[in-house]
């Protein structure tokens, strides 16, 4: 582990928000780079991209606090504390709300968009559990696999570097949904398909952290999976517009 990357002065530069500074840096960049492709001005995905990243800390942060709210009752001054960390569920939700107000307050297409920045939601989510690896949170059950890692703040036991997993299989979605991009067959396919497979590899990866159960041997990440995945197999059946216009060149 290696919490913190460096230290200017008094102040402490965090492995695990560097890591997610990154993420979103990288993800803005790219899509913007992309954006002209689908006919989207640049600027637009900036604004987006800030209001996204706001969002998605504020409602990653509150998800954290209500899966271990009768902690934080107890301790509410922990709530805005650097104490505990985030929920990707609530950051995601939390983007998809404010995208969508967004897109739809400037008549932008938000199928279009949800295409074009999905590939690069992987692609940061990756990015952001190496930081999570480097600060030792999200670590997985005790192992005594060849690979297993002392990944964890808790103790120094040898752990599955659960970390690592999302890391690597998130990339894989990556390239994934960059292969896809021009072979989708409805505009939001991608989102869709994302939001899938992160549900499914999250349920898998579950057995695998060391999580406190919900629901007899289900985590409550694992039941808010299945939901994404149900989700996630509805839209792409009944989706109602499953046909790819041809793009103007025309700037949204």
């Amino acid at each position: 582990m290696h919490p913190v990357l460096f230290e200017i002065g008094s102040v402490k530069v965090y492995s695990y928000g560097a890591a997610l500074a990154l993420a979103f840096f990288l993800g803005a960049v790219l899509a913007m780079r992309e954006a002209p492709r689908v006919g989207i001005e640049q600027e637009k995905i900036l604004d987006l991209s800030i209001l996204i990243g706001i969002g998605a800390l504020v409602g990653s942060r509150i998800a954290y606090i209500i899966l271990d709210l009768p902690y934080y009752l107890e301790t509410p001054m922990k709530i805005i504390s650097r104490e505990g960390g985030l929920s990707f569920h609530g950051g995601l939700i939390a983007g998809f709300l404010i995208s969508f107000w967004y897109l739809k307050r400037h008549k932008i297409p938000v199928g279009v968009t949800a295409d074009l920045i999905a590939p690069y939601v992987a692609l940061g989510y990756a990015i952001t559990r190496i930081g999570c690896l480097m600060y030792g949170c999200c670590y997985g059950k005790v192992s005594n696999l060849p690979w297993a890692l002392a990944s964890s703040f808790v103790d120094n036991a040898l752990r599955h570097p659960t970390q690592i997993y999302a890391s690597l299989i998130n990339f894989v979605f990556f390239g994934l949904l960059l292969y896809l991009r021009d072979k989708k067959p409805f505009h939001g396919y991608l989102f869709v398909l994302y939001v899938g497979f992160y549900g499914l590899y999250r349920f898998g990866i579950e057995f695998f952290r060391d999580s406190d159960v919900f629901f007899g041997p289900v985590t409550l990440a694992q039941a808010i999976s299945l939901l994404m995945i149900l989700a996630s197999a509805l839209l792409i059946r009944l989706w109602p517009w499953k046909q790819v216009d041809k793009i103007s060149d025309k700037k949204i």
